[in-house]
């Protein structure tokens, strides 16, 4: 009798299994919020990192190539000729030469050739916090989907001549990157430490404005996403408050890019249509033209940003941007 009283003390009553419980989950709860943030810092610092990367290899091209800066090419319009990226050039410097042993860089990225090669993923080419690693680009003049590995950096080219709020010359305002041309280190009068070279422009070829995805490839799209593609490049235009118009008062992270539901649609053509975004929580990371790389506040002004957009044009930037 004593026996079966002691070994009855020894079980838990509902009432304190629930309270357990309860303690339980009230520590997870806690916990969880914390778990969370040091996730989100250890994927931007993962990101930095890969934008480092890029920032070392963009100066070892330009130290083998008499100061030149790895920039894409593309032919105006509907062509057949060669579009050529800035990052195949970039492989070698990478850890990636054995993929552009086997390049053509006399046909364009999505040839028979080429294919094999540019659907092939590569790490450092994506932010961990963009999700679905396993997502690819396509050719919108052919109408091919699903081809081609994307990238969440972009090559920033300058500030385009649809960004009227910051822009009244009528022309594109060259960046460090400026598509087509050839420009070299000291090109960059602004200060290379003034000058954005490679931005984030995550989630593409989706369409993400405000963190929501909208519509589905290729009915809603951005043009632009392929690591291959020189229409992943950037021409910065900033946004309205939603993303879904230009230009506007914000500067990143309201859009991915603008809506290219047709191709060689106007104002566009068929030039890319990304704009700088990102996942990472109230910031953006970019890599600077001296190879640093700086987190900069989702709140910047849109005169700041597109200053920071030039390489030769003069503008005066604030030390706290």
């Amino acid at each position: 009798m004593v026996s079966r009283l002691f070994n009855a003390r020894k079980a838990f009553t509902l009432i304190e299994l629930l309270v357990v419980i309860a303690i339980i989950a009230i520590l997870i709860g806690l916990l969880l919020p914390a778990v969370q943030k040091v996730r989100e810092a250890a994927a931007k610092t993962q990101c930095v990192n890969n934008l480092k990367q890029l920032g070392i290899s963009i100066h070892g091209y330009a130290s083998s190539n008499d100061s030149k800066i790895p920039t894409s090419a593309r032919p105006g319009g509907v062509t057949t000729s060669p579009r050529i990226s800035w990052a195949v050039a970039l492989l070698p410097y990478l850890e990636q030469g054995n993929l552009v042993k086997t390049y053509d860089l006399t046909t364009t990225w999505s040839s028979a050739t080429n294919l094999p090669i540019t659907r092939q993923p590569i790490k450092i080419w994506q932010c961990p916090v963009s999700g679905d690693e396993t997502r690819l680009d396509g050719d919108p003049q052919t109408g091919t989907w699903d081809i081609v590995a994307i990238t969440d950096y972009a090559a920033v080219t300058g500030v385009s001549a649809i960004a009227t709020n910051v822009n009244t010359t009528g022309a594109a305002i060259p960046g460090i990157m400026e598509k087509n041309k050839t420009v070299k280190l000291l090109d960059v009068k602004d200060g290379l430490s003034n000058t954005i070279a490679v931005t984030e422009s995550s989630g593409r070829p989706r369409l993400i404005q405000k963190g929501v995805k909208v519509g589905a490839v290729p009915t809603s799209k951005v043009n632009g996403g392929g690591w291959c593609r020189p229409a992943s490049d950037i021409d910065f235009i900033s946004s309205n408050a939603l993303g879904t118009g230009y230009p506007g008062p914000c500067a990143v992270n309201c859009t991915n890019g603008f809506n290219y539901p047709t191709y060689n649609m106007a104002p566009f053509g068929t030039e890319g249509t990304s704009q700088p975004y990102s996942f990472h929580t109230g910031s953006i990371n970019n890599l600077l033209g001296d190879g640093s790389v700086r987190s900069i506040n989702a709140a910047v002004s849109v005169t700041v940003f597109a200053a920071l957009c030039t390489r030769d044009n003069g503008e005066t930037i604030p030390g706290d941007y």
